[in-house]
This record gives structure tokens, sequence and C-alpha cells, in this order.
């Protein structure tokens, strides 16, 4: 097969590593990446992605409803941030903002953090993540906004395989380089990690990001600010932030994450039927299980993206796709 055909690449590492381990792999369709068919020792299977013939159609579809697939997680007795459904701003809304204080709104039925609004404090700010959610989808889910640090558990076949922190970027002074020399430097030390050849979760931050440059004017700094040595710049403020518009810092945590947190990821998997699940966990510390004060489950997804496992997972043992592959044609 020559990779270099095959644009799309988390297509491009499934044919590669299938390779490696003996399982020829192609386009199911010349020139259409939708679905690849693999094949081993006259045995043929047709994926999409992380997407197989073991995942039940029923399962797809309840991940990609939120509510649903809150609703089944709550049955299992799973840490659940509470939520409602709006299909507009509402008195219902406004309650429940005033209630948590803090909430998330995020379209019911999409995936990638598209339309997802965090940190709203405010009932203005509400209404137009409300609209925003809205472009995306039918309703709305307006969360209770969890405190916490952001990771994705990654479940195959009903095992842990890793865990990942996403980490809003920030920079480290060095007592004499720029804001704008530091963000070019983190921009190369992501990048660089890629071995894929295409970029992984890391959006590379432009010196011209509106967002980020209003919360470095908040803190009176422009990008020819030098930090002093040590200090640490979040370049992403926390209020009322579009969750696609922040570039994250991808750091493994599966050394850390306790057994119960593991046990959860896995019960949160099998809850919705989800073979191949990433596991979006916030929480204030991994290490440490889930509760009320400790953060709970953010979401299901059941197409995960196995590109920055690829990427940041260490060890020999946590190869990803090899351990999908052999997944795939394992009877």
């Amino acid at each position: 097969m020559n990779l270099h055909k095959v644009q799309n690449a988390h297509n491009k590492l499934i044919l590669q590593k299938a390779g490696e381990i003996g399982i020829t792999g192609r386009p199911l369709i010349p020139g259409c990446e939708d679905f690849l068919e693999l094949s081993y020792e006259g045995k043929s299977i047709i994926i999409n992605k992380t997407r197989s013939h073991k995942m039940p159609l029923m399962a797809g579809l309840l991940a990609k409803n939120k509510e649903a697939s809150n609703l089944l997680l709550r049955r299992r007795g799973l840490p659940v941030p509470d939520d409602i459904v709006v299909s507009q701003m509402s008195e219902e809304a406004a309650r429940f903002l005033q209630a948590y204080r803090m909430v998330t709104v995020k379209p019911l039925d999409t995936s990638r953090s598209i339309g997802v609004t965090v940190g709203i404090d405010k009932e203005a700010d509400l209404e137009r993540a409300i609209r925003t959610a809205l472009l995306h989808s039918d309703q709305a889910m307006i969360q209770k906004h969890v405190v916490g640090r952001d990771y994705r558990v990654l479940v195959i076949a009903g095992q842990m395989i890793g865990v990942l922190e996403y980490e809003p970027a920030f920079l480290v002074g060095d007592g004499r380089s720029t804001i704008e020399q530091l963000i070019h430097r983190l921009n190369a030390d992501q990048l660089r990690r890629n071995d894929a050849g295409d970029a992984g979760s890391f959006q590379e931050i432009s010196i011209d990001c509106k967002p980020m440059l209003s919360h470095l004017e908040q803190q009176g700094l422009t990008v020819q600010a030098i930090l002093e040595k040590g200090s640490r710049l979040e370049l992403f403020g926390s209020a009322n932030v579009l969750a696609d518009g922040i570039s994250e810092i991808v750091t493994d945590r599966t050394e850390e994450i306790c057994p119960a947190n593991a046990a959860v990821a896995v019960e949160a998997a099998k809850a919705l039927q989800v073979d191949v699940a990433g596991i979006d966990i916030r929480c204030k510390d991994i290490r440490l299980p889930l509760n009320e004060g400790n953060g709970g489950i953010l979401e299901v997804n059941a197409l995960p993206d196995m590109i920055d496992p690829h990427l940041f997972l260490h060890g020999a043992s946590t190869d990803v796709f090899h351990v999908y592959l052999r997944y795939l044609f394992d009877e």
C-alpha cells in the first residue's frame, strides 16, 4: 500500500501499523478514505477509523446523544455532572446557572469540542453560548462546570490502555525571551513530537490569536513582554471560552490514574456498549477516586482519535494502533 496516497493521518497510521504486524490494508474504494479494508490470515474486516463491526449501531447512536449517554451512565452509578437540555435561552436555563454559578454549554449531539463554551457565569454569556451551540445541534446541554484538569482515558475491549492529560497551553519564562519567542518555541517543541508527519491535537498558536491577546491584555501584557525566569503564564483564560479555540499541551498520565478511576472509565464504555472509547474526565486529581468533590465524566466518545495516544503514551506496551488491530482480528 502506498501510504503517500492516503491523506487522512489516522488512516495512514492504521495502515502503517497494520503492515508492521502482517496485516494488509487499503481503502475499500480507491480515492475514498471513509472505509479501510484490512486482511489477515484469510479474514477481511472493514473499518471506519476506530469504528468496526464489533461496535453495535445503537452504541454509536447513544454515545452521540449526550443526554441519553449521561442517563445510562448515571444508571450505572457513575459520576456525571448535573445537566439540563434546552432548545433556547429560558428561565430554566437561568435558574440552572444561578444554582451552579458556573456552567458549560455544548451541542447535544456533536463531538471534538465544536460549539462548546466553558466557564460561563453570566446570563448574557449563557444566552450567547446557547445560540452558538444551536448552530451545531437542535438542542444544547447546559452542564455544571467541573473544576479540575481534563483527561482522556482510552479504553479498548474493556481494558484501559492509557490516560492523557490535556492542559491549556502555557509558557514558562526564562528571563530573556519575549512571550512571542516562547510561543514560537512551544509550537516547535509540540509539533516536533509528532513523528506521524501530521498534527496531533496540538493547535499551533498564532501570535494574532484574539482570545490569547485579550487574555494577555487583561494581565497588562503584550507578546513583546519578557517573562521572569520560572514564572508561568497561562495563554488562555478559563471564563466564557470556546473550547475548540484553545491550544492544549498533552501529557501521559497513565501511571498516575488510580485503579478506581480506571475502573470507572471501563464501566462507562461498557454502559454504552462502546468497544473502543475515549472517556473524557475532568477532576482535581486523577490519583484520587472521582466523587462530588473530585470531578466526574464529561463525555464518552465512540470514535476516539488515536493519534494523540500514539504520539504521547510511553512504552512499547502502549502502541495503541497495534492493540486496536489485534483486537479487531481476535476471535
